[in-house]
């Protein structure tokens, strides 16, 4: 079985600045922390760079208060479909096969468009 988190706010020992992801997968064995970001596209790269970061601290701390293997999984999609080169992999990481890169990109833009 698997628990889904959204917008949830994880106690920790430690005062943490960042410590509500998106979306929080714990499994039995392990829990992936998931932010997702639609930056403008010249900043797809340093925000996801930047969101790796954010939850290093959160990520540490799960490993230690419960006793799993914990990783950080940016989602990064600019607003016009840019991507970064490891969004592939991401999200093989997270087995997400129901939806493809070409659509998230789309709904990035056609979200932005819709925002216009």
């Amino acid at each position: 079985t698997v628990k889904i988190l959204c917008d949830f706010r994880i106690q920790t020992d430690k005062v943490l600045t960042h410590n509500t992801p998106d979306i929080m997968l714990v499994e039995r064995n392990k829990v992936t922390i998931i932010d997702i970001t639609i930056p403008g596209d010249s900043r797809v790269d340093e925000k996801e760079q930047e969101k790796i970061a954010k939850y290093q601290d959160l990520n540490i701390e799960i490993q230690r208060l419960w006793h799993k293997p914990a990783v950080v999984i940016p989602v990064v999609i600019g607003t016009l479909g840019a991507i970064p080169k490891a969004l592939e992999l991401h999200l093989k990481q997270l087995k997400i096969d129901k939806i493809t890169i070409s659509q998230m990109q789309k709904a990035a833009l056609l979200g932005s468009a819709h925002i216009l």
